[in-house]
């Protein structure tokens, strides 16, 4: 990777060791790629056909002088350790990274902001979720949650959330109880786990905000857009972790000490959205999305025949749902629909024309055009694709 020019080896190189494409990480990327610009450091990302994004492979075929990293195995930190003239800045926080200088996210603060925010919102009851329960964000993050919560005397419970498809939180229904003043909220360890739980309150019948508030961490653009309410979410700063970590490291190039604790970045507020709004919702949208899980499969159930069954106008609940943010009721309906077809495809042998059928849809056309552009693939590659990765877990 290192340039076979003169220069190169004159003019010191800094690797950006991220690894997978997530949000997180492309947003250190984001942060450290606006430190170069505003700062003008004496050294330069190496790139690889023209990417700074590099994997750790790539790093450890080269010769650079620095190195921004995502640890998340032993073996990176052997090989760090192995390199005694590589200046190293960590930016994940793992077990045993003794000796690395590192910038981290303040997930300790992430909760703490989560639970302040919900307690100004009203809240009294509170749950934290989370699908990686020994990830130490999460633990941090809940610990942060449950200090918090404990100065105002508040409880909170665990929700443990199983991955599965579809994803399962047995004690959620329980705890959330019946529907009543007392709202409870949940805050999830990050934005995918957020959607796994509005996904949990779906199948239990319970609506998001309605019957449960959700609030996220991340401020991921994919996951607090695409379920079927928007997600509010703590804004993490991952961009303002890349942008201090490469700060630190030009620091220690510059033969400047290093930090005795790790430099925390705190997260940025909260970005509201409607999975936390407060107040009473319509009871025309409440009793929509109950109409929406009993009878999206009926092919005669559409938007003028919702309005009627909920009281209102088809003009009223249209501006119902675009006032909490959600999407139109002719999106959510296939949508669900096309929930329900991927599951019957998946675990029933029924012809694929007999399952658009009973999934609410009037003709296969249709069924197969909005299908293709939602999972990408035909109906019937779905179904070998699914056969398939049964046989090999098998």
């Amino acid at each position: 990777m290192s340039s076979a020019s003169s220069e190169s080896q004159t003019h010191p190189t800094v690797a950006l060791a991220l690894g997978r494409r997530t949000y997180p990480r492309l947003g250190m990327r984001r942060g450290v790629e606006r430190f170069v610009r505003e700062r003008s450091p004496a050294w330069s990302l190496v790139r690889k056909t023209n990417h700074t994004h590099l994997e750790w492979a790539d790093v450890f075929a080269s010769s650079s002088h620095g190195l921004l990293g995502f640890f998340e195995e032993a073996s990176q930190f052997e090989w760090v350790k192995s390199q005694p003239a590589l200046i190293t800045v960590n930016m994940h926080r793992v077990p045993g990274c003794d000796g690395i200088p590192e910038v981290l996210v303040d997930d300790l603060e992430v909760g703490r902001q989560a639970a302040r925010y919900l307690l100004e919102k009203g809240f009294r009851r509170f749950a934290y979720a989370t699908h990686l329960p020994t990830k130490g964000f999460s633990i941090d993050r809940m610990e942060g949650f449950r200090s918090e919560l404990q100065k105002s005397g508040a409880p909170i419970e665990l929700l443990p959330v199983e991955f599965t498809d579809p994803p399962a939180c047995p004690a959620l229904k329980d705890w959330a109880g019946e529907p009543g003043e007392d709202r409870p909220a949940v805050f999830c360890c990050d934005d995918a786990c957020a959607g796994l739980i509005i996904s949990c309150c779906r199948r239990a019948g319970l609506h998001v905000p309605g019957d449960v508030a959700v609030l996220g961490a991340g401020d991921d653009d994919f996951h607090v857009e695409n379920d079927s309410v928007t997600l509010s979410s703590v804004r993490v700063d991952f961009s303002g972790v890349g942008y201090h970590a490469a700060a630190l490291l030009t620091a220690l190039m510059e033969g400047k000490p290093r930090p005795s604790a790790p430099k925390l970045i705190p997260p940025l507020g909260v970005s509201e959205r409607a999975s936390t709004a407060s107040g009473p919702e319509p009871p025309a949208l409440r009793r929509l999305f109950r109409l929406l899980e009993e009878r999206h499969a009926d092919p005669d159930f559409n938007p003028a025949t919702a309005a009627e069954l909920c009281h209102v106008s088809a003009r009223t609940l249209r501006r119902y749902l675009k006032d909490t943010g959600r999407p139109s009721l002719a999106d959510q309906l296939r949508d669900r629909r096309l929930e329900t077809a991927m599951h019957l495809l998946v675990v029933t042998d029924e012809p694929v024309e007999r399952i658009a059928e009973h999934s609410g849809f009037l003709d296969y056309t249709t069924f197969f055009r909005a299908f293709r552009r939602r999972y990408g693939m035909s109906p019937t590659d779905q179904r070998r694709e699914a056969a398939r990765k049964r046989s090999l877990a098998g």
